[in-house]
């Protein structure tokens, strides 16, 4: 009987392990998420509301729904699409391959042709994530629609080439054509966009808040501040986000203006341009941030809104994916390591005493009986998992605190930085003792412009490297690496050893 239940405590023992090991590998890669969120995260990306981006493909047409629904949608499968029934591309002759910028599946759009556009999850870019004010800023990825700041019908000019007045109903006199605050931009971005980029239980997650009204001659007190749950950004927010937009294909066929090709995407800013008048207002376009427009001409828009943070669905960044697991190994190999050693080498010591004994009573070896034997094969074979599983641990990822990274000039051995531009062999960190680092994209030795700087810290062996703010780089911008050694840290595309 107690053969039995000896044999029946080992079978639980193994089993628990096994339990564990599978515990484990789901447990590496996922994060524990809200569960009443209404928008999902991962690193910096946060995919929050809906809004038609991509146009319908052949196999999506052939399913298309004939007639819309209640709300206006047409259906193809799952999926909902709006319908544009007179697509109105830009045209634009200069030193462009084509005359309208091309849809994604590099197709190019016919005036006046009628698309489907699918409604699709909007991605935005985190600017600031305030984690003790619960808030985050965020900047949408792409340019999802296009409008004016305000129709011409509507502007009044007073003097030629200097002042212009909205004389929209409703508007105080002498209100300048392009205030933020009486603007049609921010009338269809607080109600039209608002209500139909977001349901009810999201535009809950949407905080209400205080944007200056960049844009008013008249004075420069409270009166110029406003409260909007959508803006656009003024030209510090689009410079620390990064000027990295592009156009969507319902963008496209809604009159984007561009020049050369889809990467110079003019989109508006709320600042003035100060050498012109207050029928203007400020557009960027990539690698070109000095243009104005007519304040009725329609351009890209790319909306900024603050969200509550903690209202997201964390979704396990790669790097964090590979954290946990790293931690799992190091967890159950020491589980394994201790659980084999309580079950063998009490047996085995006792056996060892047995066999000096029967060894100088009979000359023979002492033969282990099949309970003894029961408890020390297993228990040895979990002891060998837990080393191999602690000695891979740190032969690949450094030892139980994480490898410290020695002060030094890291430089990128190999793969690709940047979007597929090749730069190995240029990328460099300057890792500082007192927890700062420098960055540069063009390493030249003593002569190298270090164009980044922050701060890094490191838990296990994962380092985070936190940027302060500069034109291309929001302030907070983060990036997470494996170190490998004291000299080596990287991830799957990029490793970085120390040269100096």
């Amino acid at each position: 009987m107690n053969n039995i239940i000896n044999k029946k405590k080992i079978l639980i023992l193994v089993l628990s392990f096994v339990l564990v090991l599978c515990g484990a590998s789901v447990l590496g890669v996922n994060i524990k998420a809200s569960t009443k969120a209404t928008m999902t995260r991962q690193g910096d990306v946060v995919w929050f509301g809906y809004y038609p981006q991509t146009k319908a493909t052949d196999e999506e047409m052939s399913k298309m729904s004939v007639t819309a629904d209640e709300e206006g949608f047409y259906t193809s499968g799952k999926d909902r699409f709006i319908k544009v029934s007179n697509a109105n591309p830009s045209f634009h002759y200069e030193t462009a391959n084509t005359d309208y910028i091309p849809f994604n599946d590099e197709s190019e759009p016919i005036p006046g042709a009628t698309y489907y556009f699918k409604m699709e999850p909007i991605e935005w870019k985190v600017m600031v994530d305030d984690e003790e004010n619960n808030v985050v800023k965020m900047v949408s990825r792409y340019f999802l629609d296009t409008h004016c700041w305000l129709s011409a019908e509507n502007v009044q000019q007073i003097k030629m080439g200097v002042t212009y007045y909205n004389i929209s109903e409703g508007v105080p006199e002498n209100t300048p054509a392009n205030s933020w605050r009486y603007s049609e931009m921010r009338s269809w971005l607080n109600d039209d966009f608002y209500n139909f980029a977001f349901s009810e239980e999201e535009q809950k997650s949407i905080y209400l808040f205080s944007n200056k009204n960049t844009i008013d001659y008249r004075s420069n007190d409270e009166s110029t501040i406003v409260n909007d749950y959508v803006a656009i950004g003024n030209r510090e927010d689009y410079n620390s986000a990064g000027d990295d937009g592009l156009p969507t294909d319902y963008t496209i066929v809604k009159g984007a203006t561009w020049c050369y090709n889809k990467m110079h995407t003019y989109y508006y800013v709320n600042a003035t341009f100060a050498n012109f008048g207050s029928d203007t207002v400020r557009t960027y376009r990539h690698d070109e941030h000095e243009k104005c427009a007519s304040v009725d001409s329609v351009e890209a828009v790319r909306p900024i809104i603050y969200v509550n943070r903690s209202d997201a669905k964390i979704i396990a960044t790669e790097s964090q994916k590979e954290e946990r697991s790293i931690n799992w190994m190091l967890i159950i190999g020491l589980v394994s390591l201790l659980g084999g050693g309580v079950l063998a080498i009490p047996t085995m010591i006792s056996t060892s005493k047995k066999q000096k004994q029967v060894k100088a009573e009979t000359g023979s070896d002492y033969k282990l009986t099949k309970k003894e034997t029961a408890r020390i094969a297993p228990g040895m074979f979990l002891v060998i998992c837990g080393i191999v599983l602690i000695g891979l641990k740190v032969a690949l990822f450094g030892g139980f605190g994480g490898s410290k990274l020695n002060p030094g000039i890291y430089l990128q051995q190999g793969s690709y930085s940047g979007g597929g531009i090749a730069q190995v062999g240029s990328v460099a960190y300057r890792i500082n003792g007192d927890g700062t680092f420098d960055y540069t994209d063009y390493y030249q030795g003593d002569s190298s412009i270090w164009s980044g700087h922050g701060t890094y810290s490191i838990s296990g062996s994962i380092v985070t490297f936190v940027w302060k703010g500069n034109p291309m780089v929001a302030e907070g911008y983060s990036v997470n690496a494996t170190i490998y050694d004291s000299n080596t840290f990287g991830n799957s595309s990029e490793k970085f050893k120390r040269i100096t």
